[in-house]
């Protein structure tokens, strides 16, 4: 067996709850022979609920000591001392990427000779392929590392690190990648839109995958015979949850009976005073952060997955939300909006329901719909769970990804 490709994946923190679609992709990439190491900018922050998985990472997970540390201090010698004119030219890089944002520019500096710790360790380890997921800090301190290893580097675009940003920021750091990586035909346009002849032809759609054989659906095992209402996802604007509760309320004045569960992290309290204001509390509740295995357990107890995203104010959205794949890989009939790249993943009335974002009477109709007839929610679930086995099915999905950083790596000039 030939030795593995050997790539760093470069995250702004890991574990992260709300990234399980990264770390199923690691995971998977390691299973096919792909030697993926974690560089994690940031520490883990504490938290009660971590998925089982992350455990098989920790072991390949790498975090940067102090800025101060001897570690760092000896990495930036090394560099300067050997490949001065490579380590100056990949500051000023950074700045000049990160320039339009000061902000973003000040915490890049920061951690500049961080990035540099973690170049030395990628020379050390011969690593051949820097991947970053977001275009972010994180991508800055995997370019700084590319540009001092001489070795390519991919960036995964997803949603509010392309589309909240200011545009020529990310235009900056797209055109020093070796590669662009994305989640849909519309992120493709966008991304080229503001690429131009950049990377007309180096951006390449990857869709989100998961295991259909760990979403596995099942009948709903109830004690009443409400019907059960399931949405998942952070607690922001973007998610559309006030609109899901406006709806909510509408669908209780007609007297349907249901059970609304949002699981989410993020501050509840708004939410929840519009649950009071709306007379909701026996029929909506906010279940807080859960692991996958809750959720799973969530999902093969409801009947219905809402997801109403929109774009909010500052410009941010959800690029195709992967609680959408998980609901249709368990079989569940979803309603959501066609926001970003969502309609490229659900189709309206052949696998779930699409109805205009910031509308709630639309989106309880449509949830009506649903209540009320079985054989749609039966039908438009099942289809739905044959998109994901078709399309997003993370085995090709990892495979897709791991021929890309393969070709790119056969591709690079020696340095």
């Amino acid at each position: 067996m030939p030795s593995p490709l050997k790539v760093a994946y470069f995250l702004s923190r890991f574990p992260r709850l709300t990234e399980t679609f990264i770390l199923r992709e690691m995971c998977l990439l390691r299973d096919m022979n792909v030697d993926v190491q974690v560089f994690s900018i940031f520490p883990p922050l504490p938290s009660r609920t971590m998925h089982q998985q992350v455990q098989a990472m920790l072991p390949y997970t790498h975090y940067s000591p102090r800025l101060f540390s001897t570690g760092v201090l000896l990495a930036q010698l090394h560099f300067l001392l050997r490949v001065p004119i490579k380590y100056l030219h990949a500051l000023w890089r950074t700045v000049w990427q990160a320039s339009p944002e000061p902000k973003t520019c000040l915490m890049a500096l920061a951690l500049y000779p961080k990035a540099v710790y973690f170049a030395r360790q990628l020379q050390e380890m011969g690593v051949d392929h820097i991947h970053a997921h977001f275009v972010w800090l994180n991508a800055m301190a995997g370019q700084v590392a590319a540009d001092l290893v001489g070795i390519p580097i991919t960036l995964h675009a997803h949603a509010w690190d392309i589309f909240r940003r200011k545009p020529e920021c990310v235009r900056r750091q797209l055109a020093l990648a070796s590669g662009v990586v994305t989640v849909s035909e519309y992120h493709r346009q966008f991304l080229a839109g503001l690429a131009g002849n950049d990377h007309s032809t180096d951006i390449h759609i990857v869709h989100y995958g998961l295991d259909p054989r760990e979403f596995t659906p099942a009948a709903p095992n109830r004690d009443d015979h409400r019907l059960r209402i399931i949405s998942v996802g952070r607690l922001t604007e973007k998610k559309g949850f006030s609109y899901l509760l406006d709806a909510c309320a509408l669908l209780a004045q007609k007297g349907k009976t249901f059970a609304c569960t949002i699981v989410g992290e993020g501050a509840q309290d708004e939410l929840q005073q519009q649950v009071a204001a709306l007379r909701l509390g026996e029929c909506v509740s906010l279940a807080g952060e859960k692991t996958i295995d809750e959720i799973r357990a969530l999902y093969r107890h409801s009947d219905i997955f809402v997801l109403p995203c929109l774009v909010a104010k500052s410009g941010d959205r959800d690029g195709m939300p992967n609680v959408l794949l998980e609901a249709m890989a368990m079989q569940l009939p979803v309603v959501t909006t066609p926001v970003a790249g969502t309609p490229e993943l659900v189709q309206d009335g052949l696998n779930g329901l699409l109805v205009p974002e910031r509308d709630a009477q639309a989106l309880a109709r449509a949830i009506e719909r649903l209540i009320d007839e079985s054989m749609l929610r039966f039908r438009l679930g099942e289809r739905a769970r044959h998109t994901i086995l078709e399309e997003y099915d993370i085995h090709a999905t990892a495979a897709q990804l791991a021929a890309i950083f393969q070709e790119m790596h056969d591709f690079q000039p020696v340095v």
